[in-house]
């Protein structure tokens, strides 16, 4: 019997031991009672919210999931990427910061609302049932370790969650360019090929996505790297998202003496030891430091009330790829179509752009996010300017799309531009 089994959660003060903390990990009567969590992590672009999306469809019928998603920004775009209704997941999108440092306190404050809330909209819908299961997506920018030692800092997030498993999302056509290698730091920067290999390190299961993209030996190849990286990763190749969710979902993997043996303070509080947020990020705990990957990267959120003409949005973004070339990182919207009754879906990673329609999905307002190296003033005011001229090049053409009435907060003519 467990400090839960003999002590109200409530009562709690939040100072719990490591012993401690571990008792209750192996408490049999508390394994029963606790929600499922699987945290989903990976670089940008490289399929978590379409895997998301895969996993929501396939069980989201007659079964109560949360999800909470966090976009590196404060445009938010992958929510409106979520083609499920939102009575299917209670969902909580928290943007501008990466959950391992300004918006972890805000993450327990969700488990916590999340957990002792069955008065919430999926509730109602599904009968008033408590979870079945949780689904966390970070941040391609976000490290993992600490999202995870958030399930064992407070103790009515603990008493409430169990840690089930982390699962990294790899692009297999773009791994090596991002990893680079044992003797290389990869294209994108050394602080990129290290997050990418701390993501791995840390998961259960790698999901290898893109895997039409490409031939059989790169994908062995790119395979054995990943178990280089992390000899206990099980690597399950897939496309487009789409897996045998018994080899990701309540597997029971995640190994808390694995956590810890990558930081011996893993079950320590943050007031034991200062949050490890400090100047250079780096996360303390006993680890080498280095800077956090997005201490380098910036975000450019673009939002307009105008639908945009495909064409021309098509031409302007070869234009941002080939004006940023290899700072540019990743690239996503959701936007409204000019003389169409369907929006325009952008994603892109890196000088790879694809623009398609989407019929299902009524977005209010065009926005678009771009992540990278752009925090340069007049680059970012060149860019918000490109896609103005987008949204009044489109407005002089004339109405020719379906009836839309701007938002209170923004005239039709004016751009919305945010960044972090």
């Amino acid at each position: 019997m467990c400090i839960f089994c003999e002590k109200a959660k409530s009562e709690l003060d939040g100072n719990l031991t490591a012993a401690q903390k571990r008792e209750i990990e192996s408490c049999v009567d508390l394994q029963e009672r606790r929600i499922r969590a699987t945290i989903l992590t990976g670089f940008l672009g490289a399929g978590k919210t379409t895997f998301l999306n895969f996993v929501l469809k396939s069980l989201g019928h007659g079964r109560r999931i949360a999800v909470v998603q966090n976009e590196f920004g404060k445009v938010p775009i992958d929510d409106q990427l979520m083609l499920l209704e939102k009575s299917a997941a209670e969902t909580i999108v928290m943007p501008n910061g990466c959950l391992c440092c300004r918006v972890r306190g805000d993450l327990v404050d969700a488990l916590r609302r999340l957990a002792d809330a069955p008065e919430t909209l999926a509730a109602e819908a599904s009968g008033g049932q408590k979870l079945d299961s949780l689904l966390i997506e970070c941040s391609g920018l976000s490290e993992v370790l600490p999202v995870a030692q958030t399930f064992f800092s407070d103790p009515f997030v603990q008493a409430s969650f169990k840690l089930d498993s982390v699962v990294c999302v790899c692009d297999a056509a773009s791994f090596d360019q991002l990893e680079g290698g044992v003797a290389s730091e990869g294209a994108a920067g050394a602080d990129v090929a290290q997050l990418l290999r701390e993501q791995l390190a840390i998961s259960d299961v790698c999901l290898l996505n893109k895997c039409d993209l490409v031939d059989s030996a790169q994908r062995d190849q790119v395979s054995s790297r990943i178990r280089e990286v992390n000899p206990a990763v099980r690597v399950v190749p897939c496309r487009h998202g789409k897996v045998n969710l018994a080899q990701v979902l309540q597997v029971n993997s995640f190994s808390l003496d694995g956590a810890i043996s990558l930081d011996a303070h893993f079950l320590t509080s943050d007031a034991d030891h200062g949050d490890g947020h400090g100047e250079g990020h780096d996360h303390g705990h006993g680890r080498e430091e280095h800077p956090h990957a997005h201490s380098a990267m910036s975000s450019l959120g673009l939002e307009i009330a105008e639908a945009i003409e495909r064409s021309a949005l098509e031409d302007w973004l070869r234009s941002v790829v080939e004006r940023l070339g290899q700072d540019l990182i990743r690239l996503k919207g959701v936007l409204r179509q000019h003389g169409e009754a369907s929006c325009l879906v952008v994603q892109g990673v890196g000088g790879h752009i694809d623009v398609s329609d989407a019929s299902d999905l009524q977005p209010a307002t065009s926005r678009l996010v771009i992540i990278g190296r752009v925090s340069d003033w007049g680059l970012r005011k060149e860019l918000q300017d490109g896609f103005l001229a987008l949204g009044a090049a489109s407005a002089k053409q004339g109405p020719g799309s379906r009836a839309f009435q701007p938002p209170d907060r923004m005239s039709a003519s004016k751009l919305r531009a945010e960044g972090g």
